[in-house]
């Protein structure tokens, strides 16, 4: 027991000293690592062409081997795309959307791994441009312009298998869900006053067509007579169909195939004039019946309720909003704000209205102006209107596009000559400084900014027939 009491000790003693020598004085030696250059965190592909991802690598110190390993996650195939070495050089053959990368440099004289994040955006030709439905003949024509100017004409029937659309053109808007990101257009659906099917859907990636207006009710009226239609926050159809107020389903995920179908209407007596208010920020919207002359109440709790005209008016000394007694030509609120209506009375005159809506449970009405349009001579039924977020008003008049500012009644004739041809289109754009215009084989972008009246931005010739409406993407 004595020997081995002496063993412990000695080693202890020594465990004690060893101990005692270390004074804690290590030395960390900490490895360089790569340094990228020409490495973005996203990168634009177009689908079929190249993509050449190539960053310049250098590391500090002799001795260092490294290797590259990248990885392209594809979640709808369940597979990701492999690359070795030390750029990416490949034909994108995905389908257009957004991709998720990762570069590993392994640095195998120390074993050191590094790793960079990355960022592919599948697009095709159709990414950015101008798409633009138009009337060549009786015919209806979907055309896209490239940035650079260049028209691709009449696509749909190209791209479709001969497929013809619909006649009489009527409108073109762009579906995007503003809160699913990234936000970009992810298809159009146009609108026609011809056939039994007046409604088409594209993807805005391919032109391919997705459905028809018909097949987007789960129970389809015969003849769906498109109004005007608009584009929810949530990515899905408000509009007016057969005089009635229809908003597409939002009660799935967005991904369903049956997310923004139509259902029933709001159900009510009332037959709606083709435009109507939808208002992004609080839940109603505003409609006018063309039968009793008088603007509609609608909630928005998640689907459009009838409310009809039992609504509170603030005053009514303007004018009665139950009881206008105008056949109505254009309908639009500002901003989410003002509201404004021109339309023609009995005596033939034509009258603009204002007039706010706020929402406190109901909505409430609260009429503002009902003043003679100053220019009688130059508006008709058949005028084009669009408008700037500073309540600046544009309208067609034959070749002419006029100026209207309802604050001083002041209308100006816009300086662009379109050569004797009829404006068939306006369209404001880039926060009311640009317009759009249309005339017969030919866009035009006008500067309409502060002290600008109509100045040739752009030109694009070669639209196969007059231009009815456009998109900007």
């Amino acid at each position: 027991m004595k020997k081995h009491l002496i063993y412990i000790l000695a080693v202890w003693g020594l465990f004690a000293a060893s101990c005692y020598k270390d004074k804690g004085n290590y030395s960390y030696h900490i490895p360089p690592a790569p340094v990228l250059k020409n490495f973005d965190t996203v990168y634009s592909a177009i689908v079929g062409d190249s993509l050449i991802i190539a960053p310049t690598v250098t590391i500090d110190g002799p001795d260092h081997k490294l290797g590259f390993e990248w990885k392209i996650a594809v979640p709808e195939e369940m597979r990701e795309l492999e690359f070795h070495g030390p750029a990416i050089r490949t034909v994108f053959g995905l389908k257009p959307s957004r991709y998720f990368g990762r570069l590993t440099i392994i640095d195998s004289s120390n074993g050191m791994k590094y790793f960079y994040d990355f960022a592919v955006d599948g697009k095709t030709v159709f990414a950015t441009g101008t798409t633009v439905l138009s009337n060549e003949s009786g015919k209806s024509q979907i055309s896209f312009i490239s940035p650079d100017g260049t028209v691709l004409p009449r696509l749909y029937s190209a791209i479709n298998n001969g497929e013809e659309l619909p006649g009489t053109p009527q409108q073109v808007v762009a579906m995007l869900n503003q809160y699913i990101v990234p936000t970009v257009i992810n298809s159009y659906w146009f609108f026609f006053g011809d056939g039994t099917d007046r409604g088409i859907q594209i993807d805005a990636n391919t032109f391919k067509k997705i459905k028809t207006l018909r097949s987007n009710f789960f129970d389809p009226p015969t003849v769906p007579v498109a109004g005007t239609f608009f584009n929810s926050p949530n990515g899905v159809l408000e509009g007016v169909i057969n005089g009635k107020l229809y908003v597409g389903a939002t009660q799935t995920w967005s991904g369903s195939p049956v997310y923004g179908m139509f259902g029933q209407a709001a159900d009510g007596d009332y037959t709606m004039f083709k435009e109507a208010i939808f208002n992004t920020v609080m839940p109603y919207f505003v409609g006018y019946d063309i039968n009793r002359r008088q603007f509609l109440s609608f909630t928005n709790f998640g689907s459009p309720a009838y409310a009809g005209n039992d609504y509170p008016v603030t005053d009514t000394t303007a004018f009665d909003p139950r009881n206008t007694r105008l056949d109505l030509w254009h309908l639009e609120q500002i901003n989410n704000n003002n509201c404004y209506a021109f339309g023609k009375a009995a005596n033939d005159s034509i009258y603009r209205l204002k007039f706010g809506v706020n929402f406190i449970g109901v909505t409430q009405f609260a009429p503002m102006e009902k003043k003679p349009f100053p220019r009688q001579d130059l508006v008709s039924v058949n005028a084009k209107w669009t408008s700037s977020p500073t309540e600046i008003f544009y309208f067609t008049s034959g070749s002419h596009i006029y100026r209207y500012n309802p604050l001083n009644e002041e209308v100006k004739v816009l300086i662009t000559d379109f050569g004797g041809k009829d404006v068939s289109m306006i369209k404001a754009i880039e926060g009311g400084n640009t317009l759009i215009a249309g005339v017969d084989g030919a866009l035009y972008m006008l500067d309409v900014s502060t002290g600008k009246f109509g100045d040739i931005k752009k030109k694009i010739d070669g639209i196969p027939g007059t231009p009815v409406d456009a998109v900007v993407k």
